[in-house]
């Protein structure tokens, strides 16, 4: 065996896929300094939308390991309580009977463990800003004022009551 098929083998933390080697770390899939991390985050962030049975859920899924992030960021897969499902879910949704039954989203634990594992993540970095280009007037034409070419022409008085 090469190096590089050892190296390709060993486990990785699934929160900053650094190996990982402890009993622990490898019995939950995250690293010791991702644990804390989420324990931090546990503590800190708004869980105000569940339930504190639904909290404790969450955590025993992320201690379990069953919460794993999929190849689309903010995306991860959450396997149900009794095993028998793994539901996609984002913080702001899951593919659960709650998410996708109701209007809008109950709140589940899925979507807890997600807000837990992300909060220990950090912020998300925001969509990139698209900067507004004002195109150019044409030289010398004035600004068109709509309202008053429409006042000008009695349209405004007509339309204003067919509403």
């Amino acid at each position: 065996m090469t190096s590089t098929e050892a190296a390709a083998d060993k486990p990785r933390c699934l929160g900053c896929r650094h190996p990982i080697r402890s009993a622990e770390s490898l019995a939950s899939g995250y690293g010791a300094g991702c644990r804390a991390k989420m324990r931090k985050a546990e503590r800190t962030a708004d869980l105000s939308a569940w339930t504190p049975s639904q909290v404790e859920d969450a955590r025993q899924a992320i201690e379990d390991g069953a919460v794993v992030p999929s190849t689309r960021e903010g995306v991860f897969h959450v396997v149900s309580s009794d095993g028998s499902e793994v539901y996609r879910t984002h913080a702001d949704g899951c593919v659960c009977a709650n998410g996708l039954q109701t209007r809008p989203p109950r709140p589940c634990w899925h979507r807890c463990a997600v807000a837990i594992v992300l909060g220990a993540t950090g912020p998300q970095p925001a969509a990139p800003v698209r900067a507004t280009i004002a195109l150019p007037t044409a030289p010398g034409a004035p600004a068109r004022d709509i309202w008053a070419e429409l006042d000008a022409l009695g349209a405004t008085a007509g339309a204003l009551a067919a509403f």
